[in-house]
This record gives structure tokens, sequence and C-alpha cells, in this order.
């Protein structure tokens, strides 16, 4: 059927729309308008005879009776949200439904919520946190700006990976990963409609590789590609770039059997060292240690010291190194680790170890044994002169030269773009020489054949950006003041014990927090002379005082009342009797990145002294 004058019109619109779009003419008179007024763009448009060309290439198109405005291929509208609608930038949409199949510890889900975390491109999202039930229901749309890579070069190109890891937040507080998926987003990039997926969630340590959930996951490219992209390149692309990775991972497979086997051949006791040279991340895929550590760099931290305090306030899971158990020999990721908010020992040395290589340290990742004899791993760097300084990210503890060393021996070392095993007769960290470069002592692994490895890697995302604490510590301070008072009263009235407060003496108790807090950061020992002497001019003639500091990297304050009348010193203060007896608590947070913190509790008493 014909269509109508009015149809045609429309139709003509639509079609100089079209190619106004699809050739930029749009985006060129937009950019130009807002840089310059109006006359003297249509004057250069007049000039430059844009429209004489659009009606020329018009007349050369199809346009006909038979072309009504329903067939035309029109750009399709811009569904982002008003604060992301920005000419000119391309956006990745992630769109979360349903999740399905969470069946993982249902009985002890009351009150506890899952939350998903997105990494992709470097950037890092998170949704709302849901009931953790069956059938989660996340319902979350994530939006990951395109426009640096566009600069840089064709999407097609870009290796990085969508990572979508789901964590289990506790009735009590306390996080759990529960697993982990990985997928190529470039997977849309033939399709304008986007691609629906349907993603096994896998468990992470002794769930390694079971499956634990399903993710329904849409990703779609806005604004549409005005070039799409045909599914045989895409294919070939992904292809290519698979068979590159293998070929990768073959070669180095085969470089490091013979490595090991000169390595072996210097000395037969070298099979009994640790040296470790592979690992398995979250996903259970293997991953060359080396890929783990990558230099962070964060305007949230100051110094190494502080990336030290830092690390050393994320909680560890467990103390004991997993180097050389097969049946816990996992490590997480840094971005895990994070979203976690808890980890083992080697997690909290890769984090560590990054954050120095940030500041342009030469730090490694050190693999060796305790005095205890477990094994263990920590953190080292080495001065271009001189000896070591030992770093353990999990207390925040330095060690430098003369310090009573709670290490063993040490068997390998390695950073981002080198690994070292010890060749040297003995292993003992007392009798090992640090001169990494002497191949007589130290054994390497060929720097090309490790760059090799990572230009495989996903380098965007392993640039971690730390997210900026949430918490209010001051507002959140007054809080557990309030709530701990309250414990600290029922406690003494099970003693048959009366409760009287002393907010002055309690204000005196902030200058030694202070100090206390800054020699754990900046590892130097700070004069209390002043809070001694404000104690001396504030406690009565004839009164006794006390006080007992506790510190902790939680703000559970029921828990820290348990931990604190562990303590026979604070059980014993905090139970106190005597005459005209006034007490006082006083608690500060101090804040970290990735809403880690170092809360002090400080508790006080004074009464007379009755002879």
């Amino acid at each position: 059927m014909s269509a109508g004058p009015e149809e045609k019109v429309r139709a003509l619109k639509l079609l100089i729309e079209h190619h106004l779009n699809s050739t930029g003419v749009t985006d060129r008179i937009d950019r130009a308008l807002r840089e310059r007024d109006k006359d003297n763009v249509i004057q250069d448009i007049t000039r430059e005879d844009v429209v004489d060309r659009v009606i020329t290439e018009l007349k050369n198109s199809s346009l006909n009776e038979s072309v009504l405005p329903e067939q035309l291929e029109t750009t399709p509208q811009n569904p982002l949200p008003p604060e992301l609608e920005t000419r000119g930038k391309r956006f990745l949409q992630v769109s979360l439904a349903q999740g399905r199949a969470f069946i993982d510890d249902l009985e002890n889900n009351e009150g506890a919520t899952f939350q998903l975390h997105a990494l992709c491109l470097g950037k890092r999202m998170r949704s709302k946190p849901v009931p953790a039930t069956c059938d989660p229901n996340f319902d979350e749309t994530f939006y990951f700006c395109l426009d640096q890579i566009q600069k840089q070069g064709s999407l097609l190109t870009c290796q990085s990976r969508l990572l979508l890891t789901v964590v289990r937040t506790s009735h009590a507080g306390h996080k759990h990963l529960l697993g982990s998926c990985e997928v190529d987003w470039r997977r849309c990039l033939d399709r304008a409609e986007g691609t629906q997926l349907n993603l096994e969630v896998t468990g992470t340590k002794s769930d390694c590789g079971v499956s634990v959930g399903l993710l329904s996951v849409r990703i779609k490219i806005l604004p549409a590609l005005q070039k799409k992209i045909s599914s045989e390149v895409l294919k070939s692309q992904l292809t290519m770039e698979h068979d590159r990775k293998l070929e990768r991972e073959r070669l180095f497979l085969m470089y490091t059997k013979q490595w090991w086997k000169e390595y072996l051949a210097l000395r037969p006791a070298h099979s009994d060292r640790l040296v470790k040279i592979f690992t398995e991340d979250e996903l259970g895929i293997t991953q060359m240690v080396c890929m783990m550590v990558a230099p962070l760099h964060s305007p949230l931290i100051e110094s190494a010291r502080h990336a030290a305090r830092f690390v050393s306030q994320i909680p560890c899971t467990s103390t004991q190194g997993s180097v050389g158990n097969s049946t816990s020999e996992q490590w997480t990721s840094l971005h895990g680790f994070l979203v976690a908010n808890s980890g083992d020992v080697e997690t909290h040395c890769l984090l560590l170890c990054s954050l120095l290589l940030g500041f342009s340290l030469n730090s490694y990742v050190c693999v060796g044994s305790r005095v205890k004899g477990n094994t263990h791993v920590w953190v080292m760097t080495l001065p271009e002169t001189g000896l070591p300084t030992f770093w353990d990210a999990v207390s925040g503890q330095r060690y430098v030269n003369g310090d009573t060393l709670p290490y063993k021996t040490i068997d390998c070392v390695f950073n981002d773009k080198s690994f070292y095993a010890n060749a040297q007769p003995s292993n003992s960290i007392s009798k090992t020489k640090f001169d990494l470069q002497d191949p007589v002592l130290w054994k390497a692994v060929s720097e090309d054949a490790i760059q090799s490895m990572r230009a495989s890697k996903d380098s965007l995302n392993m640039k971690i950006v730390l997210d900026t604490n949430l918490i209010d510590p001051y507002h959140t301070a007054a809080n557990l003041e309030h709530q701990l008072k309250k414990l600290i009263r029922d406690e003494r009235e099970q003693h048959d014990l009366g409760t009287h407060w002393n907010e002055n003496l309690a204000h005196l108790l902030l200058p030694a927090i202070s100090a206390y807090e800054i020699e754990r950061a900046a590892g130097v020992t700070v004069s209390n002379e002043e809070f001694q002497h404000a104690v001396r001019h504030a406690v009565p003639t004839g009164f006794t005082f006390k006080g007992y500091p506790a510190q902790f990297n939680h703000l559970n304050i029921r828990q820290i009342f348990r931990e604190c009348m562990r303590s026979e010193v604070c059980s014993d203060l905090i139970t106190s009797h005597g005459d005209e007896l006034e007490l006082a608590v006083k608690i500060r947070i101090y804040p970290y990145p990735e809403n880690v913190v170092a809360c002090w509790v400080m508790f006080a008493c004074q009464y007379r002294c009755i002879l």
C-alpha cells in the first residue's frame, strides 16, 4: 500500500535525522553551539554547503513509496539516567535481575543480606543489600563509562572483563565472600538490543568450583553503536585472544618446568623449599603469583606506614599461612579481599605489597616460615643499599635491622615484575643475603616471561580504586559510648554496684587515645606528658586513677564489651568499688578507606584511697 503525503514527510524527517546522527553531524553541530553563538554556526553550515551535501546524499538513498517510517532504522532512545546523559560518551549497562538457587547455609540466613559487587574497566560498583534468600532479588543496574577505552582504541580489543562477586553479611555484621563469576562483556557488541546471560556463581576455598547460585544479567551498550560489529568479527577477535592466551600459558609452563629442573639441580634440598610460582584465585583460575600484585595509588593513603596501618585493620580470617596446604591454598584477588572486608595472611600481604609499590618502594611478598615452625607470608622492602625491612601485614609491625625477627626461613620473594627463589645453601633468614641481583644467591624467573603472562592479564581491573570511608566517626562514637555505658551499668548492677560517670575525666582520655593511634600508625612513640599532667591535675588529692585502653577493628559494641571483660585488668576496673568511685569511658574511631576502622575504647575510674 502506498504511503500518503504525511507519512512521506514523516519518513523524510526520520531519514534526515538518521543520516545526521549516523554521520556525526548532529554531534558536531551541538558541540559548536556550546562553544560559539548560533549565528556564527549557521554561517559555517551555509559556507561549507552542509545542507546541499545532505540533500545530494538523500537523493541517492532509496526513499520511495515502499518506505514507511516504522521501516527506518532510527537511533534508539537513550535510557541513561539524567545524571549520566553526556553527549559523546558511551556506557556499558549491566542490569541484574533475580538470582536463583542460592541455597548455601540457608538455615543461618536469618537477618543476613546479600550484596553484589561489580568490577569492570577498573571501576567498582555495588548493589543495595537484599535479604539473603534462595532467590535474591538484586534488581540493580550499573553503568560503566566506555569513554576512556574509545579514546585509546576500539571497544573490540579491550580485554577488561566484568567480574561479579556476591558477599553475604550476617546479622552480626560478619562478611563472607560467597562466590564470584566472570564474563567478557564484549559478547554484547554484535547485538544492539544487548545480550541476556545466565551466569553461574562458584564458591571459594573449600567450595571452589561448586555452584552456589545463578545470576541473570543483561549487558548492553548505550547509546547503541552506530556501526554494529558483526558476529563473525567478534567471534574471530575473541578466539584469537583466547588462542594467544593459551599459547602464552603453554610457553610459560614449559619455561617454568625447565626453570624448576635447573633450580633443583643446584641443590637437591631445594625440593623442600616453599617456592611458590603458581596459585589459584577465588574463581579457581591458576595464576602466576606476580599477577596477584600491582602498584596501587590512592589519595586516601598518605604514606607507607599509613598503608600498613590500614591493611592491618582489615580482619584476618586465619593467621596461619596456607602455602603448601593443598586443601586451602587459594589466594583471593585484591578486589575480592576488599569487598569481603576480610581475608587470610596472603591477601593482606598482596594488598600491602601493592600499596608499597604504589609509593615506589622496592617491595616484595616473602614466602617462608615463622620461628614457631608454620609456613608464613610477609612483606619486605629492600633499599638500594642496606638491609631489608620486614612488614607483618596482619599486625602492621615493622622489623628493621637489630630487631628480633619472628621469621625463621625465607624461600622466595616476588612482586609484580620479579620472582626470586633463594638459592643459598641455607634458607635461614639470619644467614640469607638479600642481593637479589646476584644469580648465585637468588635464581630469578625471567622478567620477559613474567611480562608475557601480564600481557593477557586484565590490567584495568588490577588498578583498584579504594573507596572512601562512609562512617561518621564522631556521631558513631557517641552512639557507641551510650550503648557501652548501658552495658557497664547492667554489669555493675549484677554485682550490686552503683554507677556514677565523670564526663570531665572521660574527656581527658582523648589525648591518651590519640597518642596510642599515632604510635600504631606512624611507628613512633609519642610523649604522653600532657595526659599525665592533666590526670594529676584533675584527679583530687588522695584519689587513685586507673585506666585501660583497648583497640578493635570493628564496631560491634557487644563483642567489644565481651572481649574487654575477658581481660582481668579491664574486668576489675569495670567492677571496681570504692569510696566516691566515678567511672569514665571514651571511644574514638579512626576511619580508613573501605569502611575499615581503628576503634579505640578507653576505660577509667577514680576513687578515694582508704588506708
